[in-house]
């Protein structure tokens, strides 16, 4: 399967999982994920922006880290990350990333069912 670029649909989420302001979402399963695949987005956040601090119930969420910075808070522990970075969180554990500096964030975020 092929998803072209076109075909590839992008949305706006305020105050995603009770973060500032909006992130912009790519799916780029095009909403053809194989059963244990939850997400397999592209994500954009802004100055200012953020994913609220949430926890992960029966998944795990890897996020590979694009380009540009961000603070990732790792289960109360807050860490600056950066393009090349791969955070991982754990089946029960807790996260969230927000962007800080004028570049946007920009990685892809995997969430796989347990």
């Amino acid at each position: 399967m092929v998803n072209r670029k076109k075909e590839i649909p992008v949305s706006i989420a305020e105050h995603f999982r009770g973060g500032d302001g909006a992130v912009a979402l790519k799916d780029l399963t095009a909403g053809h994920r194989p059963a244990n695949v939850k997400v397999c987005s592209e994500m954009v956040l802004q100055k200012g922006c953020s994913i609220g601090s949430h926890a992960h119930e029966g998944d795990s969420e890897i996020i590979y880290v694009l380009e540009g910075e961000g603070i990732y808070d790792d289960n109360g522990t807050q860490t600056a990350v950066a393009a090349g970075d791969a955070l991982v969180c754990f089946n029960g554990e807790r996260h969230s990333l927000r962007n800080e500096k004028d570049a946007p964030l920009r990685y892809i975020a995997l969430i796989v069912a347990e």
